[in-house]
């Protein structure tokens, strides 16, 4: 999809629900398409992206699974392992980063926008809002990672988890919603030199607290 929007918090319209030929005209303005032809290449650029998200999702081998999502905007980084079905925000797709050497196990779903009803305009957001996975992140099978989450490096969210509120780096993530259950810090040291270990550590309290 077109980048139209710059990868920070957005505002969005609520959802109403309209015929065909109207969303096409309001969806085709809402995402900066203009000028000749607008409707036709807003309509091949979203089918185009769909059909690479339903291949990717079906694909045996990662490598290809890997590429499909870049091609759809995703910021992928190098050694990263996405698995089978796992379903990348189908309209914000480059709202997403995957750090280094990360890991999606499989039947995740990795959601960067929310559109509720006009008539829950009163209860809840619209909106859209990048989604950070760090380096060397473990998103185990069947997660949910909701809009404006950062998952901090090194960290793991367990089988299962919904993903409200970002998480720190260096810790074992889990429930619904998924909170801090354990410290991993001192069993990955091994993988840092102290000063990238203590610089991880220091910004963890400091936005975290601990």
């Amino acid at each position: 999809m077109k980048a139209y929007l710059k990868v920070e918090f957005h505002p969005l319209p609520f959802h109403q629900e309209r015929s065909f030929f109207k969303a096409l005209k309001h969806t085709t303005k809402e995402h900066g398409f203009s000028g000749p032809f607008a409707q036709c290449r807003f309509l091949a650029s979203r089918t185009k992206d769909h059909w690479l998200q339903v291949i990717s999702r079906i694909m045996p081998f990662n490598g290809i699974r890997v590429k499909l999502q870049k091609m759809r905007g995703v910021m992928i980084a190098r050694d990263v392992h996405i698995g089978p079905l796992v379903t990348i925000d189908d309209v914000y797709p480059y709202f997403v980063s995957i750090g280094r050497g990360s890991s999606i196990a499989g039947n995740n779903f990795i959601l960067t926008h929310s559109k509720p009803l006009e008539y829950h305009s009163e209860v809840s957001k619209a909106y859209v809002a990048p989604v950070n996975i760090g380096k060397h992140v473990w998103i185990a099978i069947n997660v949910t990672i909701l809009p404006g989450v950062t998952i901090g490096e090194g960290s793991i969210v367990a089988s299962g988890s919904v993903v409200t509120k970002s998480i720190p780096p260096l810790v074992l993530a889990a429930g619904i919603p998924a909170q801090v259950k354990k410290d991993l810090a001192p069993k990955l040291k091994k993988n840092y030199t102290d000063e990238n270990f203590n610089a991880i550590l220091e910004k963890r309290k400091k936005e975290f607290g601990f």
